[in-house]
């Protein structure tokens, strides 16, 4: 979404999510997202929090205005070392187990239909192979035209509308984002963020760090030149300071993690989220 993915980098990639969807091989295939995948293989909980999907403003489309909410302070690259684990288990162990699927409601007498049952198989020799790079993996193979038409990568599983409307506003398909530069050079004219030149990958990385559908509806002003909601200038202010401080992030990041587990985190986190609502003040009062 902020810089295009060259084919070479297809050709070398293996999505793990994507791979254990067409293992378990069902329609609607329950217990592979990456929360429940951590916990089978791993034995680990997933470090993000799960956000619930019937809580108002955080499904896509819910939320004031339509709009989802931020995705909060998580650092991506928590997630990251946990699908580099994924995958060094499974190949490893050469196998894959996936989670319980959630019960659902009926509406026989107030009952609820139990989940499918947790499960796992042994991998393959050409499963194996297919991880470990000896083999093309279909999904890197066909990666840009899913993505872009069904706005998910992995089968079988249903499309995902918002993820595909995302994908067809991408960073190659969209001319420079000229008001989020406007955004970009205020914070620098106020001493809000480093005076360095921001290119357009950096821009677009603070609109990516908003919910999905306020991230569609920036993308589609850029595309057609219309200018930005308020609600709209002060998130996207909020996280032009962040992405241009990732020492300062990183630090509210590992004492966020530190927290769970000692006071003194904790203590510090207190402190850290008070400086941060200032940071956040001083940023909006840019724009009012």
């Amino acid at each position: 979404m902020v810089t295009d993915v060259p084919d070479s980098l297809l050709k070398r990639t293996v999505d793990t999510l994507a791979f254990a969807h067409r293992i378990r091989d069902k329609r609607y295939p329950t217990g592979c997202g990456l929360d429940a995948l951590a916990k089978a293989n791993l034995r680990d909980p997933r470090a993000k929090p799960a956000q619930p999907s019937s809580a108002p403003g955080l499904r896509p489309g819910g939320g004031m205005h339509g709009m989802s909410s931020e995705r909060g302070d998580n650092d991506p690259r928590e997630d990251a070392l946990t699908v580099a684990r994924l995958w060094q288990t499974m190949v490893t162990t050469r196998a894959l187990s996936w989670g319980a699927g959630s019960p659902s409601w009926t509406h026989y007498h107030g009952d609820t239909r139990p989940g499918t049952p947790a499960g796992a198989v042994t991998l393959a020799d050409e499963n194996i192979a297919e991880l470990i790079g000896q083999q093309r993996q279909i999904e890197a193979v066909e990666w840009r035209q899913r993505v872009r038409f069904e706005g998910r990568v992995m089968r079988p599983t249903t499309t995902d509308s918002v993820a595909a409307m995302l994908a067809l506003h991408s960073a190659k398909d969209l001319p420079v984002p000229q008001q989020v530069r406007e955004l970009a050079d205020a914070l620098q004219e106020a001493g809000e963020i480093p005076p360095d030149r921001l290119d357009s990958e950096d821009l677009l990385t603070a609109v990516q760090c908003l919910g999905p559908r306020q991230n569609i509806d920036v993308r589609e002003r850029i595309l057609n030149g219309k200018k930005l909601t308020k609600l709209l200038r002060e998130n996207l202010a909020i996280y032009l300071w962040e992405v241009t401080h990732p020492e300062w992030m990183k630090m509210f990041w590992e004492t966020r993690k530190l927290a769970r587990t000692t006071a003194i985190g904790e203590l510090r986190l207190s402190h850290l989220k008070l400086e941060q609502r200032k940071i956040r003040g001083r940023v909006l009062n840019v724009f009012d």
